[in-house]
C-alpha cells in the first residue's frame, strides 16, 4: 500500500477515471487499458500546460527485433519537435512501484517507434491505421524535426526517473517521466508555473539589470527590464506553453498579420525591435530583487506567467529555431508585476485585459470568463432533471467529481447515493462543453485540433456569441446538457460501427452534419426533457458512421488523415456529401 494517504487516494480516482475511459475505448484497440490511462493523464497534463495535444496511434511490436511500443504522438503545424506518449497501467493496486530498468526499457520502445518511422520501416505498422498514418507523417515532416520528446506515463511510483538522452536519426532524444506522485503534483497545483525557476545569473552570466517601482505598492512590486532576443528564445524552448497558462490565446495559432510583421522586423530591421514592439507583460510568485554594481537587478524569479506577449515570445523563438534568423540583435521589453498567490486571479485577469493592445482581442476579461464556468458549476448544482431524481455533474476542474463523491461520503451506502444521483454518465468538464458547442456551431475542423486547442478557441470566441455581459442561464444550461446527451449518443454509434480508426472525428463531423442539416428546426428542450437521444436519432447516427469515416478517409487523398480533419476544406467537403435521410420524421424537430 502506499504511504501517503493522500496519493492513495489520488491513485483510486485515477483508477476509477481510467476505468471510466476504458469503457469508452473501441474494444480492439491495441494496448486498450494503458491507451486509457494515457488518455487521462493526458488530460491533466494538457490542462496543466506540460503537454499541448495528443493523437492517438497505439501500436506493439508482437514479434521480430527492435521491438515499438506506443500510444500516442504530437506534431502540431510548424512544430520542430515531436512528442511521443507510452503509457504503463499498472495491473493492481499492490504493485505501487515501476523498477527503473522497467521504466527505461519502456522509454526506449517508445523511442524506437521514431527510429522506425526515420528510417520508412513501415511495414509493421500495416495492421494499425492509427500507428501507421502517424509514423508516414513522422517520415514525411522529418526535415522540420529537430528533435524529440517521449512521455512515459504511468500511475506507479517511479524512483529514479531520470532517463538519459540518446541520438535517433541525428535528432537529440530527451525522456521525461510522469509517476503518480509527479502527475499528483501537478493536478494539486492545478497550474504548473510553480515549477518554472529562472536563474538570469545561469542563462545570462549575470543578474538581469532593471527599474523598480519606487515607492513599491503594498500589494504588489513591479520591474521594468529589457530581455535579449536570445533569453526570450531560450525561455520558450525549455518551458514552452508552460509559460503562456494564464493567457487564453496561448494554445491559438498566431498566423495573423502581427505574427508576419514581427518576424519581418527581425529578418530587416532587427535592431528597431525594441522600438516597434509592444513588449511582454509578466507576472511572477516570486521576484529576488536586489543591487548590484550600483544598479538594480533581478537574480532570479518563480512562477514566471506571460500574461501579454505570447506572439512576441512564440515568434522570436520561430524565427531562430525554424527560420534560422540570427536575434543576437533582437531586445524586448518586459514589465514584470509580482502579485501575491491569493491576489492572482484577480491581477492577472486585469492586467491581460488593460496590457493587451497589440492584437484587438474579443474576450470578456478573463475573470467573466472564470466567472462562465463558475456559473455553470452552479446551475449544475441547482437544477434537476425532469422527474427531479438526478443530476447533471459539471466538472470546472478536473477531478471534481471523483473529489465530489469522496467528499460526500465514506461508506459505501453514501457513495451508492451520491451515484444515483449523479451517475457518471451525467459528467462533463469544461472541455468537453467546448466540444459539444463547436460542434453544433459547425466546427468540427477546430474540435478535431485537441481539447485544449479547441478549448481556447472557444473562449476567445465565446463573447462574439452573446451580448456582453451575459451569463449562463437555466435555459443555456439545459441545452448543454442535450447536447452532451446527442454527442454521447454519436459516439455510441461510432463505437458500435466499429470503424477502427479516426472514431472522435467522426463524431465530431456526425454532430455537425445534424446542426448544419437539421440545426434551425431541432428543439433541443426536447432531449433534455427525455434525457436520451430519440430512437429514431441513434438508427439516423447508425446510418451515417461509416459513410462519414469513408468520407473523411477519401477527402484526404494522400494526406495525413488527422490532420486533414483540422482543415476548414474537411469540412467544406464532408457537409455536402450525401448521407441517409432518416428513417422517419425525428422527433426531436419543431413542429
Amino acid at each position: 500500500m502506499f504511504e501517503d494517504q493522500l496519493l492513495a487516494e489520488f491513485l483510486s480516482n485515477l483508477r476509477t477515471e481510467t476505468d471510466d475511459r476504458l469503457g469508452e475505448i473501441e474494444p480492439e484497440t491495441p494496448l486498450a487499458e494503458h491507451v486509457a490511462l494515457a488518455e487521462v493523464m493526458l488530460g491533466y497534463l494538457e490542462e496543466a500546460g506540460s503537454v499541448a495535444s495528443h493523437d492517438l496511434c497505439p501500436h506493439e511490436d508482437a514479434s521480430g527485433r527492435s521491438r515499438c511500443r506506443v500510444a500516442a504522438y504530437s506534431l502540431p503545424d510548424e512544430a520542430s519537435r515531436l512528442e511521443i506518449f507510452t503509457a504503463y497501467r499498472r495491473p493492481d493496486d499492490r504493485e505501487a512501484t515501476l523498477p527503473r530498468s522497467e521504466t527505461v526499457r519502456i522509454g526506449a520502445a517508445a523511442a524506437r517507434f521514431f527510429e522506425h518511422a526515420a528510417r520508412g520501416d513501415l511495414t509493421r505498422f500495416a495492421g494499425s491505421a492509427l500507428a501507421d498514418a502517424a509514423a508516414r507523417r513522422i517520415a514525411a515532416e522529418l526535415p522540420r524535426i529537430e528533435d524529440v520528446r517521449v512521455h512515459v506515463l504511468t500511475d506507479a511510483v517511479v524512483r529514479g526517473a531520470d532517463i538519459p538522452p540518446m541520438e535517433i536519426h541525428g535528432r537529440r532524444v530527451e525522456f521525461e517521466v510522469w509517476d503518480a506522485e509527479r502527475l499528483k503534483r501537478a493536478a494539486a497545483e492545478g497550474v504548473t508555473r510553480e515549477r518554472i525557476e529562472i536563474d538570469f545569473v545561469e542563462m545570462l552570466g549575470r543578474p538581469l539589470a532593471c527599474l523598480e517601482m519606487r515607492p513599491p505598492p503594498r500589494e504588489y512590486q513591479t520591474f521594468l527590464a529589457i530581455l535579449p532576443g536570445d533569453l526570450v528564445f531560450a525561455l520558450y524552448e525549455r518551458y514552452g506553453a508552460r509559460l503562456f497558462e494564464f493567457n487564453v490565446r496561448s494554445f491559438l495559432q498566431a498566423k495573423g498579420g502581427v505574427n508576419k510583421g514581427i518576424r519581418r522586423t527581425i529578418a530587416e530591421e532587427s535592431g528597431r525591435f525594441l522600438a516597434y514592439n509592444n513588449g511582454i507583460t509578466a507576472t511572477a510568485d516570486e521576484i529576488d530583487a536586489g543591487s548590484w554594481h550600483g544598479e538594480t537587478v533581478i537574480r532570479r524569479v518563480r512562477g514566471l506567467q506571460i500574461v501579454n506577449g505570447a506572439q512576441t515570445t512564440a515568434s522570436i523563438h520561430r524565427a531562430k529555431k525554424v527560420d534560422r534568423m540570427d536575434v543576437s540583435q533582437v531586445a524586448v521589453a518586459m514589465k514584470l508585476t509580482r502579485v501575491e498567490a491569493g491576489r492572482l486571479s484577480e491581477f492577472v485577469p486585469l492586467i491581460s485585459r488593460y496590457a493587451n493592445t497589440q492584437n484587438v482581442i474579443q474576450v470578456a476579461d478573463l475573470s467573466a470568463n472564470s466567472d462562465f464556468h463558475i456559473e455553470l458549476e452552479r446551475l449544475s448544482e441547482q437544477l434537476w432533471c425532469p422527474g427531479e431524481r438526478t443530476r447533471w455533474f459539471y466538472e470546472r476542474t478536473r477531478g471534481a467529481y471523483q473529489v465530489a463523491r469522496a467528499r460526500f461520503g465514506s461508506t459505501a451506502a453514501k457513495r451508492r447515493e451520491f451515484d444515483a444521483v449523479c451517475p457518471k454518465g451525467n459528467v462533463f468538464s469544461k472541455t468537453d462543453l467546448a466540444k459539444f458547442l463547436m460542434c453544433w456551431w459547425e466546427r468540427p475542423q477546430t474540435v478535431s485540433r485537441g481539447a485544449q486547442k479547441n478549448f481556447a478557441i472557444f473562449m476567445s470566441e465565446l463573447p462574439d456569441k452573446f451580448q456582453r455581459g451575459w451569463k449562463p442561464d437555466p435555459a443555456f444550461y439545459r441545452e448543454a446538457v442535450s447536447l452532451a446527451i446527442l454527442f454521447r449518443s454519436a459516439q455510441s454509434a461510432v463505437r458500435a460501427a466499429e470503424l477502427g480508426s479516426y472514431g472522435a472525428n467522426v463524431v465530431a463531423f456526425m454532430v455537425a452534419r445534424l446542426a448544419a442539416d437539421f440545426g434551425g428546426q431541432f428543439d433541443l428542450d426536447t432531449v433534455w426533457r427525455a434525457q436520451h437521444a430519440s430512437s429514431e436519432i441513434q438508427a439516423l447516427f447508425a446510418s451515417w458512421a461509416r459513410p462519414l469515416h469513408e468520407a473523411l478517409v477519401s477527402s484526404a487523398g494522400t494526406r495525413n488523415v488527422t490532420e486533414w480533419c483540422k482543415r476548414d476544406d474537411a469540412w467544406e467537403q464532408v457537409r455536402v456529401v450525401d448521407l441517409p435521410e432518416p428513417p422517419s420524421r425525428l422527433p426531436e424537430l419543431f413542429d
